[in-house]
């Protein structure tokens, strides 16, 4: 075979490639999405799964939301990792379950390895909130409460390797006090137990203890983030409180099977983008203290390696473990 006849297979098979990915674009969708979120209804990641949904639905396909809760995020993100990497059905993801979970089951590893992200959603502040029946009104009086009384006081956890977990082991760590982990099966059995005292304190989302703070049953002692939250002002940072430099939050993104095709993620990335921007889901979001937020899956895999690396420390003077 001659140079010019190679040459001339190797240009229209590459403009056949070309055209071939268009026309998925514009093909997809063709049935009806599943956007899987792998915790219980009523919480952050369920608000993000609807508005996700409520977005694609647009493009004049069902779309429904898949609650798939349990074992810490792990069940509903497996099921989405072993589907058709087609674009039809997607996982909302939380932090936790990226950047943290994979280093502590190989389970959630082997699942982190066959999604990739599409597009970050959100950025959740999370609060220190105590009881009101607790004697102290600021950080540095809680710090010193539970330096007055070392082991003897629970704090409240919605599950080991979550968020409000890992969290709390960094406030530790950095406040040097000592208390003990109380494991709940989520956040609403959690703050049940903290608004009635039986446990000390904890690190939540604000969507889970807003309307709990809002109606005097939580006190709001700081928010985790580098700056206030728009939802509560008020509430000071731990950073400029009594823990300089201290920050920690929880992003969700959208996830696919790996290996979904570049246009169809192409295509996805910009609707979720309008989605996010709407003023419905910003007014949805921000009643719960969520901050809307999109962006490339490179922007998203950039976070997740950033916020492995700085937990792989914590992790590792708190000794979490995380059965199988």
């Amino acid at each position: 075979m001659s140079k010019w006849k190679k040459f001339l297979m190797v240009v229209c098979g590459a403009s056949l490639a070309v055209a071939s990915a268009g026309v998925q674009a514009q093909a997809y969708p063709s049935k009806a999405i599943t956007v899987v979120a792998p915790y219980p209804p009523g919480g952050a990641t369920d608000l993000y799964a609807r508005s996700v949904a409520n977005g694609l639905a647009e493009w004049g396909q069902p779309t429904v939301v898949d609650n798939k809760a349990g074992a810490s995020g792990i069940i509903g993100a497996e099921f989405v990792s072993r589907q058709a990497a087609d674009g039809y059905n997607l996982l909302i993801g939380a932090s936790s379950m990226f950047s943290i979970l994979p280093q502590l089951n190989d389970r959630m590893k082997a699942v982190a390895q066959r999604v990739e992200p599409i597009s970050l959603l959100g950025l959740n502040p999370s609060y220190v909130v105590v009881p009101i029946t607790l004697p102290v009104n600021t950080i540095g009086e809680l710090i010193a409460y539970l330096k007055a009384n070392p082991g003897k006081f629970g704090y409240a956890s919605a599950g080991i390797g979550t968020s409000q977990h890992v969290f709390m082991e960094l406030f530790k760590q950095r406040a040097n006090v000592d208390v003990f982990a109380v494991q709940y099966k989520g956040s609403g059995p959690m703050v049940v137990d903290l608004i009635a005292g039986r446990t000390v304190m904890a690190i939540e989302q604000g969507p889970a203890v807003l309307g709990q703070i809002k109606a005097g049953k939580l006190k709001a002692l700081a928010v985790t983030t580098a700056k206030r939250s728009q939802a509560l002002p008020d509430v000071p940072t731990l950073s400029e409180t009594a823990l300089p430099g201290f920050e920690a939050v929880t992003w969700f993104a959208l996830y696919a099977p790996a290996g979904t095709p570049k246009a169809v993620v192409a295509k996805m990335v910009p609707q979720i983008a309008k989605t996010m921007a709407s003023a419905e889901v910003k007014e949805r979001l921000n009643a719960v203290g969520v901050e809307p937020i999109s962006s490339s899956p490179e922007e998203v895999n950039k976070r997740q390696s950033a916020e492995t690396a700085m937990w792989r420390d914590v992790i590792a003077r708190a000794n979490i473990t995380l059965s199988e």
